[in-house]
């Protein structure tokens, strides 16, 4: 499985807060009365709101690529990931000041080398503190959230059958399957607990992954993964369209 953009790592709830965080920002940089000035472009005479909306695509590429990166690293290969965030810095950051120095040629009709330079100068800046070192951040808080998560720290889950508590083996339950209002929870054998399928996820750790409405999976186990289709301890599980985004978020360790 393919290492992929740690956005789609986060909750539903996660993934709309930092929407919504990025859509904040280019609006306030954008008041006209806030008079920002960031490089050569002023919110006052709109000349920010072009630049601000590819800036945030470009910055937020910038982002998650590079959490990405670090999230998926290992102690080995730390140092090798971190270059390629760099150099994924430098990138960004040349094509932001070559789209800044096209757009302003275009809106005020005028440029010199001065104008370039602080285009290009502000960029470096803006670029590393604001999105590239807080990107570094948070890939290495979510491989630390990753490591928390593994199996070894939560051995046993239990579940309430009536009056009788089952105690399950987590590095043993495969997944789980719904069957009416009955949940399936496979594992060294099969259990079968009048719950659905909501109602235990809210007790699994983050590692149990929704695939389908009537499956969710322990991404430690899986075999093999193909486009609709996911293989845990030699059952072959189908991914569910709505469910997708959760799978393409899964990663080899």
């Amino acid at each position: 499985m393919n290492r992929v953009n740690p956005f789609y790592r986060l909750s539903k709830k996660e993934q709309q807060i930092h929407f919504i965080v990025w859509v904040i920002g280019l609006i306030l940089i954008n008041i006209p009365s806030w008079n920002v000035t960031l490089g050569p472009f002023y919110s006052n005479d709109y000349s920010l709101i072009i630049p601000s909306i590819y800036g945030a695509l470009l910055n937020a590429h910038l982002f998650y690529e590079s959490a990405g990166k670090i999230e998926g690293a290992d102690f080995n290969n730390i140092l090798h990931q971190l270059k390629y965030t760099f150099l994924i810095f430098l990138i960004v950051t040349v094509i932001e000041s070559l789209l800044d120095t096209l757009y302003f040629s275009i809106h005020y009709w005028t440029m010199s080398l001065d104008i370039v330079y602080e285009i290009l100068v502000g960029q470096i800046l803006m670029n590393f503190i604001f999105f590239y070192l807080p990107s570094i951040m948070f890939g290495f808080i979510k491989a630390w959230q990753k490591s928390e998560s593994t199996i070894s720290p939560i051995q046993k889950l239990i579940v309430k059958d009536g009056h009788k508590n089952i105690h399950l083996n987590l590095d043993e339950l495969s997944h789980l399957e719904s069957d009416g209002n009955y949940c399936i929870y496979h594992a060294d054998k099969k259990h079968v607990i009048r719950q659905t399928l909501a109602q235990a996820e809210k007790e699994l750790p983050d590692f149990f992954v929704r695939c389908h409405k009537s499956f969710i999976i322990n991404t430690h186990l899986i075999d093999k993964q193909s486009y609709d289709e996911i293989v845990v301890k030699a059952y072959s599980i189908p991914i569910g369209r709505k469910y997708r985004k959760n799978v393409t978020a899964i990663s080899n360790n």
